[in-house]
């Protein structure tokens, strides 16, 4: 029984997840400076997880995505590592040897070069998820919250899961495939020592409040290189002047670099939510019209097409 719980516990809080008690404690020291620069009234804990937010109906579908997600996990159906290494392989295949080998790399600089296509490719699926509309509906339901917390991060349609798995497991695989291969001895290390490192560290950096009410904003500066948590909620704003904007996961560089950047300077109230008649039956936070309205919709759209 220990053991099972223990299981459970990494699948629902395991240090690839924001939902990580790690994560949410640095999370929490952030917010606390936040709340202390504001001047905020009232107590820290109230401010932090406001009863309006977390009994919010929009909050409640967060989490039964959640837990709906983190059980296809464990049925084994986003094995993204499985099929990068598969696509890595063949790719290495077709090459007479790789680019850069593994061991004449340094840890730092194998970290960041497993990490930085897998960065690149979440900005390029979640940019194709906004600017193709026969697939939007399935990433829309992301962006029906209402309200944000870290769980928000998995309010997420299990077909779009399944795509985004699949579509990033390609583009990294393709990628380590060229740069080393996985005929390297050293491979599997290198995946944990790299992505893994990478994920804990873009995790620690912050991500949670990502999702959140809490503003912080990292400066113009930071804010070309880095997301910051500001950055993120701007990309979840109703304002049109947000739409297609920041659509990076851990890193600004790629939005900088495709000018989809929007640089934060200063607090700015945000509406959340989408407001297209499409979009009303995911407005209505039930879990229901939340899994099957975009799978009716992309199927219309095919059909018409």
């Amino acid at each position: 029984m220990p053991g099972a719980i223990a299981d459970v516990y990494l699948i629902l809080f395991g240090p690839g997840l924001v939902t990580g008690p790690v994560y949410l404690a640095l999370a929490g020291l952030a917010a606390f400076w936040v709340y202390r620069r504001e001047g905020a009234r009232g107590g820290f804990w109230r401010w932090l997880v406001p009863a309006r937010i977390w009994r919010h109906p929009s909050h409640l579908i967060d989490l039964q995505l959640f837990v709906l997600g983190r059980l296809m996990a464990v049925l084994g159906l986003f094995a993204g590592l499985a099929v990068t290494t598969f696509v890595a392989a063949g790719v290495a295949g077709l090459i007479p040897a790789p680019l850069l080998a593994a061991e004449n790399l340094g840890p730092v600089a194998l970290a960041l070069i497993l990490w930085l296509p897998s960065d690149f490719s979440i900005y390029w699926v979640h940019r194709i998820y906004h600017r193709w509309e026969r697939i939007w509906p399935l990433h829309a339901v992301h962006h029906s919250a209402e309200v944000m917390t870290p769980f928000t991060t998995y309010r997420q349609h299990p077909v779009a899961n399944l795509l985004t798995s699949v579509a990033q497991a390609v583009f990294v695989g393709i990628c380590q495939g060229l740069l080393i291969g996985v005929l390297v001895e050293d491979l599997a290390v290198a995946e944990i020592a790299g992505i893994n490192l990478c994920i804990v560290l873009a995790n620690a950096g912050l991500a949670a409040l990502h999702h959140s009410h809490v503003w912080l904003s990292y400066g113009p500066l930071l804010e070309h290189v880095f997301i910051s948590p500001a950055q993120h909620q701007i990309h979840h704003s109703a304002d049109p002047a947000h739409y297609n904007r920041n659509f990076g996961n851990s890193l600004a560089l790629w939005d900088w670099m495709f000018g989809t950047l929007y640089v934060i300077r200063g607090r700015e109230e945000l509406t959340l939510g989408l407001s297209g008649e499409a979009e009303q039956a995911l407005m209505r936070q039930r879990l229901g019209p939340m899994l099957w309205d975009p799978v009716a919709r992309v199927l219309r759209r095919k059909r018409r097409a």
